[in-house]
């Protein structure tokens, strides 16, 4: 005999915190949460694979690490004004969620927060978030736009890896470094802003941009990451200053011919320190 499934759950009006204990892999597709719910701890809905929607009440400032990962039904969820942090890994695998309205009161944005959000198509950043984390959006291969505002000072390690439908990107002038594999494998990814602000450009960040056909790179970076533009087969023109003083191995393999052309990469590449196209 197969066992009863709960499709529904009410929490008690005089619960203030839920724990993943609760809630967890429980197969439920309806939630409601009263409001005197205060704190939604670490895994509190993991692996509700059933769950479809859910509404967090203003009470609520923080969802916990892991709370909603793995919940692969989730289509939507409303999140309050009073929320002011995104834990690490928060929505990760939340392979049928669409879009989501980060609220102007957060902060910080987690580690791998919406890794492998599938679904996810947009995303509207507030300008009250200083910090993207590591892996936050890595492998949103439907995500098409992403606003990145001015108050963003860092964006993690491998932060837009294989969002394959990524056309275009502007960086904000508060960012002094794209760490490494930041935007690897976004195979549609035609046009990226690099501002002034920019000081070093790290090992593996355009890795396989195929659709990538030119990028000037600011006067303000001084050294880009091995493997760095590697497999841009689009790649024919390179913009580069006079200030690079250093190409990481490999930097330029695999791009188009036309970048033999390039000059300034020829004179300043050294061959004992790894293979390129251009010399």
């Amino acid at each position: 005999m197969n066992e009863p499934v709960l499709i529904s759950f009410e929490i008690p009006n005089n619960l203030n915190e839920i724990n993943r204990k609760l809630i967890e892999k429980k197969g439920i597709n309806e939630f409601t949460l009263p409001t005197t719910i205060t704190k939604l701890g670490d895994s509190c809905f993991k692996e509700c694979s059933s769950l479809t929607t859910i509404n967090i009440p203003t009470p609520i400032s923080e969802i916990g690490y892991h709370c909603f990962k793995e919940c692969s039904s989730l289509t939507s969820i409303n999140l309050p004004p009073t929320i002011t942090k995104l834990g690490e890994w928060c929505f990760d695998g939340c392979t049928s969620l669409i879009s989501i309205s980060i609220p102007s009161t957060t902060s910080k944005i987690g580690e791998g927060c919406f890794n492998l959000c599938y679904s996810l198509t947009s995303i509207d950043i507030p300008s009250s978030v200083s910090e993207i984390g590591n892996y936050c959006f890595s492998k949103c291969r439907s995500l098409k736009s992403v606003n990145l505002p001015p108050t963003i000072s860092e964006i993690g390690y491998e932060c837009f890896k294989e969002c394959s439908s990524l056309t275009s990107v502007d960086i904000p002038t508060s960012v002094s470094e794209i760490r490494d594999s930041c935007f690897r494998e976004c195979k549609s990814l035609k046009s990226i802003n690099i501002p002034t602000s920019v000081s070093k450009i790290g090992g593996w960040c355009f890795y396989g941009c195929k659709s990538l056909t030119s990028v000037t790179i600011p006067s303000s970076v001084s050294k880009i990451g091995n493997w760095c533009f590697y497999g841009c087969s689009s790649l024919k023109e390179v913009d580069i200053p006079t200030s690079i003083s250093k190409l990481g191995n490999n930097c330029f393999d695999g791009c188009s011919e036309g970048l033999k052309k390039n000059e300034v990469l020829r004179n300043i590449y050294f061959k004992n320190e790894g293979s390129c196209v251009i010399v």
